[in-house]
């Protein structure tokens, strides 16, 4: 009897269902977009009733009934609800900044905040958006909080799931990874004591049953933070080995295994994942927030049509040394912690075009992933290769500058959905059905770009990017909020 598995991807940008048959190969594809709205400079909402819409619409069109659902889901995005299930206001994005004056206002509490969750101030995580709800919208309390990945089980479910698993509870901010549960003193400093918080279980769990139409369901069986999930379809099973993932932003983990890495106060520690014997797996995090983004913000502007045009635009280009590109449109995240920075571009002369401008925005992506990696090689061992996926490591122009740039050897996975693959591979070895040699055998048939400039060039890139950060950083100090 055949058996199948289906995968929902919660992007930022869309959402994708994806079903998987047991030896890994996808059957199904579909996807939606996800229509998000910019309220204010920095902020940025979508609405989570409307994806749940068309979810449900997406579920009863399957063509096979999955033995098992898994999600995986943009991690810090913040929802809020009553006691009815009434949404109490728009989910605020992962990106958002307008808790930027917030944060600085509380940096008095970065410190003890880092040493429970691991995690920097900033409006990037859940805790500030959390707390900006609750101050600026009127709703009855007690209030629900969750992630996407909660907030669609609560839905699905019809309120009978509330939970969330470790992986992105871990990117909440109130989240104790030392400890493994809500931490009640970031609760009573925060004044959250009328917030009700979900259950925190492992990543595969029975986390109830979704309805698929005409009376069937089937159960969703695990639930990953994107970036842990793309982690594991990566293979990134063994400390020390590094992933980075070119999604909407640039997102960089390295393996830390079961040891509290040494904290670097720039680096974040997350959750990665949790072993069979349920102890957990520590993985250092590093962000840009800002990389295909820029790419599908320049399409927007009418420098391409497709992205695979970017590759031949920017073999193209004029190469200049001053121009530069600083896709800070949220602020910066690893290793600048500033939030008020925003994106820029410098060098601009009379002889700078279309093509010189796409050639600058894949420069700024390489360059800001290099950034990241050298703060990594600060904490854990130097590495040579750099294991990659998501979108944008199909440009093999965009690749081969990151190993010129970074000086490590880039493996790009051959599976474009490495994130969703994670979230099955999770599935299918809960089975049984797979063991981790599957995903390393894919890993190996992946494309090796090596580095082919001398160092002296790869140093003068890196210190036209410091000038650049030195430039934007601070710059929508003064930007006024909701």
């Amino acid at each position: 009897m055949n058996a199948y598995f289906l995968t929902i991807d919660l992007g930022t940008t869309n959402v994708k269902l994806l079903t998987w048959n047991t030896t890994g190969e996808i059957i199904e594809r579909n996807q939606f977009p996800v229509t998000l709205t910019y309220p204010l400079p920095g902020g940025v909402e979508f609405d989570p009733n409307a994806l749940l819409s068309t979810l449900k619409e997406k579920l009863t069109q399957l063509k096979y009934r999955p033995r098992g659902i898994g999600i995986t889901n943009q991690r810090e995005t913040t929802i809020v609800w009553d006691e009815s299930g009434k949404l109490v206001y728009p989910a605020i994005v992962w990106q958002d900044r307008r808790t930027a004056r917030w944060c600085t206002e509380n940096r008095d509490k970065t410190e003890f905040l880092y040493r429970k969750t691991g995690l920097m101030l900033d409006p990037y995580f859940s805790l500030s958006k959390l707390v900006w709800i609750l101050n600026n919208v009127s709703c009855k309390k007690p209030v629900y909080f969750g992630t996407l990945d909660t907030y669609v089980l609560w839905k699905l479910t019809g309120g009978k799931s509330y939970y969330t698993e470790y992986t992105n509870a871990s990117r909440t901010m109130m989240f104790n990874i030392y400890t493994l549960e809500w931490d009640q003193d970031i609760i009573r400093e925060f004044s959250l004591q009328d917030v009700i918080f979900p259950a925190v279980v492992p990543s595969t769990y029975h986390f109830g049953e979704f309805p698929l139409g005409a009376h069937a369901y089937s159960p969703v069986q695990a639930v990953l933070g994107d970036q842990q999930a793309s982690f594991l379809g990566q293979g990134c099973f063994t400390p020390g080995v590094m992933k980075n993932t070119y999604g909407t932003g640039c997102f960089l983990m390295a393996n830390c295994g079961r040891a509290y890495p040494k904290q670097s106060r720039k680096l974040l520690t997350t959750l990665a994942s949790f072993e069979d014997d349920r102890k957990p797996v520590y993985a250092l995090e590093g962000c840009a927030f800002s990389a295909g983004v820029l790419m599908e913000w320049l399409q927007a502007l009418g420098f391409y049509q497709d992205p695979h045009e970017t590759e031949k635009l920017a073999r193209e280009a004029k190469k200049f040394d001053d121009l530069l590109l600083i896709p800070a449109f949220w602020g910066l995240g690893v290793p600048y912690w500033d939030p008020y920075a925003r994106g820029a571009l410098f060098g601009l002369t009379p002889n700078v075009g279309k093509k010189e401008i796409v050639y600058a925005a894949l420069e700024a992506v390489a360059l800001e992933s290099t950034d990241i990696m050298k703060s990594m090689e600060q904490v854990v061992p130097e590495t040579k290769e750099m294991n990659v996926d998501g979108g944008m490591s199909r440009n093999q122009y965009l690749m081969q500058l990151q190993a010129d740039l970074s000086g490590k050897a880039i493996r790009v996975f051959p599976e474009v959905e490495a994130t969703s693959l994670g979230v099955f591979y999770l599935m299918a070895a809960s089975h049984g059905l797979l063991k981790r040699d599957f995903i390393e055998a894919k890993r190996q048939k992946g494309t090796v770009f090596t580095p082919a400039v001398a160092e002296e060039e790869r140093k003068r890139h890196l210190e036209k990017w410091q000038r650049g950060i030195e430039r934007v950083r601070g710059w929508s100090s003064h930007e006024k909020t909701l």
